[in-house]
């Protein structure tokens, strides 16, 4: 429920700064990519769409660029919360896998910043 509702907070401050901060629409110009963060048994999870210079979200987790896959929702809470530090951590001790472009997945962590600092 946790991880559902982080990613859920994610999505609407995504969709918040594609409609009302200029640096994040001019931020998304150029950028097009399809982004899933779900858990490996595919029971949890969100994909996030940058496409034309806006933002949409939905609940299609096998079809994307890049793909942050956590081994349970437990800990993909507990490391998201903790921010890039935990996302590292877990990297680390293999909680959670990348698939799909590297390029992409980067773009998308820059793009998390950019929304959380604003």
């Amino acid at each position: 429920m946790k991880f559902s509702l982080l990613l859920f907070i994610l999505a609407s401050r995504f969709k918040k700064a594609a409609r009302e901060n200029k640096g994040f629409k001019r931020f998304l110009l150029g950028h097009e990519c399809a982004v899933v963060i779900k858990t490996s048994d595919g029971a949890r999870g969100k994909r996030f769409i940058f496409k034309d210079g806006g933002f949409s979200s939905d609940a299609v987790l096998d079809r994307f660029d890049a793909a942050m896959v956590w081994a349970d929702a437990k800990t993909a809470f507990y490391a998201m919360k903790k921010g890039e530090e935990g996302i590292m951590q877990a990297l680390s001790n293999h909680l959670v896998g990348i698939e799909g472009k590297i390029h992409s997945f980067t773009w998308f962590g820059a793009a998390i910043n950019f929304v959380m600092s604003s």
